[in-house]
């Protein structure tokens, strides 16, 4: 019996070698550079989180998303704006405001900031920012 089972070893051994079968492999995907239209920064100062939206050639508007969850409820900030002139930022604040008086939330996580780049040729650019340690 051991016999027959390193026979039947060396024969596939010998076949595995002897008619090896053609590997296909994809191509690497390299993406092309993309122009940056926007950036964030967290300002702990403010109690915010700070876009700064490029005035770039062929851009049409800019749509941005705030949200996050502040001590188990959900909460957001909405809004867009076609750009003018330069480069242009916003301060959204985590909080609510009303009447000149600025209520912060405490105890956030899940904070995400998601700003959407429309051309005027009609494509669309979605830039994902992650809030962390606020």
């Amino acid at each position: 019996m051991k016999k027959i089972c390193a026979l039947v070893s060396i024969i596939l051994l010998f076949l595995i070698f002897t008619n090896p079968e053609p590997v296909f492999a994809l191509k690497k995907r390299v993406r092309a550079a993309r122009a940056v239209y926007s950036s964030a920064r967290l300002s702990r100062g403010t109690h915010s989180v700070i876009p700064t939206f490029y005035k770039l050639a062929g851009v049409a508007k800019f749509d941005y998303i705030l949200s996050y969850t502040a001590n188990g409820i959900p909460q957001g900030v909405v809004g867009s704006f076609v750009p003018s002139g330069g480069n242009d930022s916003r301060d959204l604040y985590f909080g609510t405001c009303s009447k000149g008086v600025c209520t912060p939330h405490y105890g956030i996580t899940s904070a995400t900031l998601t700003i959407t780049t429309t051309m005027t040729s009609g494509a669309t650019y979605i830039k994902r920012y992650v809030i962390k340690n606020i």
